[in-house]
């Protein structure tokens, strides 16, 4: 349940984002970097962590 939860606020967060900047999230993104930070939080314990980790992976993809 707490997966869910940290995976719902990541993809509310993401598209807030994308929506102020304008833009369209490409497909799939979302779901991915949410799920990274999911796996990663679970790893690392640490939000921030996961979040940058995640986020790398991201961009390095793009």
């Amino acid at each position: 349940m707490f997966d869910q939860v940290v995976a719902e606020k990541c993809a509310a967060a993401m598209q807030a984002d994308f929506a102020s900047a304008g833009k369209v999230p490409p497909a799939g993104l979302i779901d991915n970097t949410c799920s990274c930070v999911v796996q990663q939080l679970n790893t690392t314990h640490n939000l921030e962590m996961a979040k940058t980790f995640c986020t790398q992976q991201a961009t390095s993809g793009m």
